[in-house]
């Protein structure tokens, strides 16, 4: 069903005219990232290895990553998790269900 999920969301992107690489787990994210220096990294906060809180942090560490572009997109928005959110190193934080231009804009925002 995630790989589903994230062929639906990379779908979208692309049909927007984003550039989409899309990664299964969190070590190819981080991987990717070195390799491309993404401007902006979609990351779920549910996912099964890491989540995407220790995910951004992880990010955030390198010095190449302190403007990379990070949105959080999860399933529950409570304040509490909104606030770990930006703590750990997002820029945005969505919920779901996000309207792509929503997405779109938050992903393009600088």
């Amino acid at each position: 069903m995630e790989n589903q999920r994230l062929t639906v969301v990379s779908t979208l992107l692309t049909d927007e005219g984003l550039d989409v690489h899309a990664c299964e787990s969190v070590a190819e994210a981080i991987l990717l990232c070195e390799q491309m220096d993404p401007d902006a990294v979609l990351l779920d906060l549910n996912m099964p290895e890491v989540d995407g809180l220790e995910a951004a942090r992880k990010l955030r560490r390198k010095p190449e990553n302190r403007t990379l572009r990070l949105v959080a997109l999860t399933g529950g928005g409570t304040g509490d998790l909104r606030r770990k959110a930006k703590e750990a190193g997002f820029d945005e934080f969505l919920t779901k269900p996000v309207a792509t231009a929503v997405l779109v804009r938050a992903l393009r925002a600088r």
